[in-house]
Parts: C-alpha cells; structure tokens; sequence
C-alpha cells in the first residue's frame, strides 16, 4: 500500500502549493519542484514508490508533446520575421549561456544542457502572463505565441539528438544515422496511418463516451511500444516524445479530435504536476564543492544573464517586427519565466547518467525555481518597463544630441 501513501503525499501537498500559487499569482511548478525537494532523497525521504511516481510522470511528458505536436504549425513558419524572430532569440540567448557555461569552467556537454536549460522559456508561465494580465490583443502577443512555437519545435530537435547523440559512447557511431533513418520511418508510419484511418479516427473521436479518450492512449501508447520493441531489436535508439510529438501533429488534422482537447489539457496538467515533483524527488542537491557564497554568486549571475539575453533578443525582434523597441523590451519581459522544458531537458540527461556533477544540477535547480518568479514579476510589469527603459534612451539620445 506505500504507493497509495505516495499518492497521497502528491496529491494534498500540490494542491496545498498550486492554490497558494494561484492565489499569489506565481508560477506553479517551483513550488511542485521544492515539494518533491522536501519529500524526496534529499530532504525527508518519505517517498517509497520512486519508480512508480517517475512513470506516472513521464505519461505526464509524453502528453505534453503530445499536445505541443497538435497544437504546432508548419504553414505559420513563413509569415513575415518569424524565421528572424526565432533565430535571434536562440542565437542570444544559447550564446550567452555557452559562453557562461565555459567561462565557468564546464565540461562541454555540461555548458551544452546549461545553454538549452537558459534559452528556452516556459510555454505555460508565458501564455499564462499573458492572459492573465489581457495582453493577448496586443500586437507582440502573435510574436511571442510564435517564439513559444518555435522554441517547442526546438526541444523537440533536441530531444532526438539527444537521445541519439548520448548513447553513442556505447555504440558505434555509425548506428546514430540509423536511429534518425528509423525516427523518420516512425514519423511516416505515423503520418501514412492516420491518413488512411481518417474516416475510422473522425467517427471513433465524436463519440460521448469512453472511447476517443481510450483511443488517444491506445494510440500514444502503442506507437511509442512499438518504437521501443523495434528499437531493442535492431539496437537503435528511438524517442517516445518524438514519437508523441508527431502523433499529435498527425491527428491535428482529424475534425472531431478537437472535441477532446478540453480532457487532455487536464489529464497533461495532472500528470506534469506528477512529474515535476518526481523531479524534485530525484535529484541529488549539494553544495559542497562551493562554497556557499560563491554557489549564490554563480546562480545570481546566471539569472541576470538570462534576463539580459531575454530583453537584448526582445528588442532586436521587436525593432525587426513591430519597428519599436518598447515592444521588443516587452516581449523579453514576457519570456523571461524558464519552466518546464528546462527542468525536462535535466531530468532526461540525470536519467540516462551522462555525468553532469551535482553542482550543476543544484545551480540549474535553483535557476529553474527562482526564475519563474522573476520572470511572473517581469510580465506583469510589462508595459512599466518597456516604458521607463524606452524613455530612459530617449533622453540619453537627446542629451547627446544638444549643442556644446
């Protein structure tokens, strides 16, 4: 009976955590991260059933994908600055972290994970600060939707070629255009069976009963299986949130799947809240290698970073898009928040043991918890500072300008 106490221990702490969250207007996943700090290894160590609480997470991941791939877009990739949008703000952002990453004396995977760990923002705090503070309207609201797109579209390149690219140290490297020819062959698969099986996947998603919910699972489920039985037999490497992925994207093209999104979005909520504290349960947390002063210095230095790259890639895109830089310094102020792909992106590398040291995981822990905060304070001060920086230059540039 010690997973029921587990569940438990999950379900009346985060609910606890997420309304005192609401109520505060702060992001939540901090909070199911610090619970799981405080329950797990590192803290009181009440929880038993790790195993049973990581798998219920990792549902959790894969109808996150799962829900990115249907809501993403290809057609929207060639509207106007869109392609410059996207690039300018991974281009600032990865550097800058890189850079950090290695000034500080990182190895280079480390420095690579800390960099995708720093660029991408929290899809959910940022669509979240915007509608709760009525900034879908305006103008910058489409680009920043899009950056969120696009940085997806991002994790989930990244995911492949980190599933494959980890695992080459125990395989030949040669085998690693294999697992991309297989994922592709997947994605096929995917694509081809959805198609012919629309008429089939229309009338099944209509029903009012048990069955589209029953389907979505026998599908993500089963194709993911499937990669996992072929990958063990021909030794190749195959991810199951590629797979969700583009699952979702396939059926995003079926009229009636839209009636079950409302069930998914809270079936995902429920079992990323799962997740997140499974995160918190399993990770090491240390300090001993730093003094304490100086591991402050560090994660303090990081987060002024990675506000600075955010509001320098907002201003260049905002300056491209909308020709004002205010709009651009609101556009970082809104994308500030890291969140869960971050804390994904580090679960998956502790699980598949790469060496990241725990010092690393302890700064990312701590960057990951705090940002979101900032970030929420950054966008529901949005307009203020795009106003008082905007203003700032203004009168710099006048002061310059004025006769001797």
């Amino acid at each position: 009976m010690n997973f029921l106490t587990d569940l438990a221990i999950i379900s009346v702490f985060c609910l606890i955590l997420g309304v005192a969250s609401k109520y505060l207007r702060q992001a939540s996943i901090p909070a199911y991260i610090l619970a799981g700090l405080v329950f797990g290894k590192s803290g009181l160590d009440l929880i038993t059933a790790y195993e049973f609480v990581q798998w219920l997470g990792k549902i959790g991941l894969l109808l996150l994908l799962f829900y990115i791939g249907y809501e993403f877009n290809l057609k929207g990739m060639g509207e106007r600055g869109r392609i410059f949008a996207g690039f300018t703000d991974f281009l600032v952002n990865f550097s800058l972290a890189f850079a950090f990453g290695w000034l500080i004396g990182l190895t280079l995977l480390e420095t690579f994970i800390l960099a995708f760990v720093v660029y991408i923002s929290s899809s959910a705090i940022v669509i979240t600060s915007l509608i709760e503070n009525k900034r879908l309207i305006y103008p910058e609201a489409e680009t920043i939707v899009w950056l969120m797109v696009f940085e997806d579209l991002v994790v989930a390149i990244l995911l492949a070629v980190l599933v494959s690219a980890t695992s080459a140290a125990s395989r030949l490297v040669i085998l690693i255009p294999l697992d991309i020819a297989i994922t592709v062959l997947f994605i096929v698969l995917i694509s081809v069976f959805v198609r012919n099986q629309s008429r089939l996947l229309t009338s099944l998603f209509d029903r009012d009963d048990e069955i589209p919910i029953l389907l979505v699972f026998a599908l993500l489920f089963g194709f993911s299986a499937l990669a996992y039985w072929l990958s063990s037999l021909v030794h190749v490497e195959v991810s199951e949130l590629i797979i969700a992925f583009f699952l979702g994207s396939a059926l995003s093209g079926v009229r009636t799947f839209k009636k079950l999104l409302g069930d998914l979005v809270t079936l995902k909520n429920f079992f990323l809240t799962i997740f997140f504290f499974s995160f918190g349960i399993m990770i090491p947390v240390t300090f001993t290698a730093l003094p304490p002063l100086d591991f402050i210095l560090i994660c303090l230095a990081l987060i002024a970073l990675s506000l600075l790259g955010k509001f320098i890639s907002g201003a260049l895109i905002g300056k491209k898009l909308h020709n004002s830089f205010e709009t651009g310094l609101r556009i970082g102020a809104y994308t500030t928040p890291r969140g869960e792909f971050s804390v994904i992106l580090l679960a998956i590398a502790l699980e598949r043991d790469l060496g990241i040291s725990d010092q690393v995981v302890s700064l990312i822990v701590g960057y990951v918890i705090i940002l979101p905060i900032i970030g929420a304070l950054l966008a529901k001060n949005g307009d203020w500072i795009g106003k008082a920086v905007s203003s700032s230059i203004k009168k710099v540039q006048n002061g310059a300008q004025k006769p001797r």
